[in-house]
């Protein structure tokens, strides 16, 4: 029997080596994908009125190209609150981006709204975006390259890793592992952008094909929100329960 005093040293040793692992990520419905020119239509609805209440996080892509007349996104709002740029990466003309927002920089979670772009300029776009759910807040880990394939060490078992693509030609199919999300023509460029779920954290590397001309490819690992083994739990319930019993004394 456990002294209500103390925990014997063996128990505490079981107890603090239990892990903590990571939940399931899942893509939600009402993900999806767009390729348009925007004009100056600004600012432009990608998607309008979408429930977006099940989501812990979104997930937004755009691919382009600049420095003629036109100019990257200025912003990407969804029901007027901002994403934060994950990683950007560009060449003399390319340009590929991809932006998050987590639910407990909305005020805690999502309600319906609208996916809005805004920008200067007359350009064209290709975009892609992932409603989430079971993520952790934040990003891990990023990088880019200027070509068609980028490398990544995950930091997480259980990471959503997205890719995205632009290069001067044509349009950019994601690679195995990687589930293809964008794929398109992008005005005069070429854009892709895909996913996948990583089951054990380390090294990889992820491509999307299209014209090897000017490529630029970025890439960002997004973690699964951590849940504690029941053991730890228990420990922690033991821990008030003797702090509950000191007191009584």
């Amino acid at each position: 029997m456990i002294s209500k005093k103390f925990i014997p040293l063996a128990v505490v040793s079981v107890l603090c080596s239990a892990s903590i692992s990571n939940a399931a990520i899942s893509v939600l419905s009402g993900s999806g994908t767009g390729s348009t020119t925007f004009a100056s239509a600004y600012p432009h609805t990608a998607l309008a009125s979408f429930d977006a209440s099940s989501a812990s996080k979104i997930v937004f892509t755009v691919s382009t190209e600049f420095g003629f007349s036109d100019d990257p996104l200025t912003s990407v709002t969804f029901d007027g609150v901002a994403f934060t740029s994950a990683v950007n990466g560009s060449n003399s003309i390319q340009n590929t981006t991809i932006y998050y927002l987590d639910a407990t920089t909305a005020g805690g979670s999502f309600g319906t709204g609208n996916l809005v772009i805004n920008g200067t300029g007359d350009n064209d776009y290709g975009v892609s975006w992932m409603f989430l759910s079971g993520t952790a807040d934040g990003v891990g880990a990023t990088n880019s390259a200027t070509s068609n394939s980028v490398g990544l060490t995950t930091t997480a078992d259980n990471s959503l890793v997205v890719a995205s693509h632009a290069n001067n030609g044509s349009s950019g199919a994601a690679q195995s592992p990687l589930t293809p999300l964008l794929n398109a023509d992008v005005g005069s460029a070429g854009g892709g952008s895909g996913y996948a779920i990583v089951a054990t954290a380390g090294a990889g590397t992820y491509s999307i094909t299209g014209s090897t001309s000017r490529p630029v490819t970025v890439i960002a690992e997004f973690t699964a929100e951590p849940i504690p083994e029941p053991s730890v739990a228990l420990l922690g319930g033991l821990g008030s329960l003797l702090l509950l019993r000191r007191r009584r004394n």
